[in-house]
Formats: structure tokens, C-alpha cells, sequence
């Protein structure tokens, strides 16, 4: 009998335990922006499930400075379970997340004449920001030093980043 009831109990942990994990990525989003302390307050501005990713800003106090800064956060999922990878702040004209593969590259288009972002011979994704007027590109690579540029509406290019070889 007691090895009935030790069995039911660990049965129950168990499944206590897995409707505690995250069933989606904006789920796993939500849970760590909760649980860090610095943060009092954040909004999602975009996901992109295709690239297991989220947009967001995030607001300290104190912080002026860094506070709605557009960020980009990349996801993995194992076992069904979604886990927060990777950051990357994405303000500046370009910014890299090095580390592990995939490698985030990311930065914010604010001026009308920019078109088009390429990170090597790829074509960035653009995602419209406050009514199009801010935009914010990203490109997940397997590369850790890519080049970077835009094309202006007039089809002129611009670097953003070269790679002197």
C-alpha cells in the first residue's frame, strides 16, 4: 500500500512540475521577465515564431538612459520546454549577440531613405516599430563576422559594418 501511494504522489510531482513549464514562447517570454528584479516593467512589441524570437522594451527605474530600448531575445526549445538563449540590444545602427550559434546580428533603421538591410548576402527581416517611423531589422547567422549594409531608396548602399580582409 505504501508503495502505491509513494507512486501516486511521485506521479503527481511530476505532473505538478510539468504544468509549471512554459507550454509556449510567450509564456517562457513572460515567466523571466517576472523573475528579474532590476525590471519593473516591460512590453512585448513583437514575436516571430518562425525565427523563435521576441521584440521588447523593458523599463528601469533609475535607469533613463537604457530604459525602452528595443531589444531582441532568441528562444530554444527542448523537450517540448522553451528556454531563453540569447539577447541582444538593437539601438544602434548594427549590434552583434556572439556566443552560441545561431548569432544574432540586429539594429534600428530610423531614417525613411533606409530600404533594405542585407547581414552577408542575406536579406534582414524588418519589423515597422511606432507607426513605421522606427524600424528594427534582425538576421539570426551561423557567421561571427559578418558584413552589414543597407540599401537606401534611391538603391545606393551604405555600410554598416565591413570586414576588412
Amino acid at each position: 500500500m505504501k508503495k502505491i501511494i509513494y507512486i501516486v504522489l511521485s506521479l503527481s510531482v511530476l505532473l505538478l512540475v510539468g504544468c509549471n513549464s512554459p507550454k509556449t514562447m510567450e509564456e517562457a517570454f513572460h515567466k523571466e521577465m517576472k523573475s528579474l528584479k532590476d525590471v519593473d516593467d516591460y512590453t512585448l512589441v513583437k514575436q516571430i515564431e518562425k525565427d523563435n524570437v521576441i521584440l521588447f522594451t523593458s523599463y528601469i527605474e533609475g535607469d533613463e538612459e537604457n530604459n525602452e530600448q528595443l531589444n531582441i531575445v532568441h528562444f530554444n526549445k527542448v523537450n517540448n520546454e522553451w528556454f531563453w538563449d540569447k539577447t541582444a540590444s538593437c539601438n544602434d545602427k548594427w549590434s552583434g549577440k556572439l556566443g552560441d550559434k545561431p548569432y544574432i546580428w540586429c539594429g534600428t533603421l530610423t531614417e525613411p531613405r533606409h530600404d533594405i538591410v542585407y547581414v552577408g548576402d542575406t536579406k534582414a527581416n524588418v519589423i515597422e516599430v511606432e507607426g513605421g517611423i522606427e524600424r528594427v531589422w534582425y538576421h539570426l547567422s551561423e557567421n561571427d563576422n559578418e558584413e552589414i549594409k543597407v540599401v537606401l531608396a534611391d538603391g545606393s548602399e551604405e555600410w554598416l559594418k565591413e570586414v576588412i580582409k
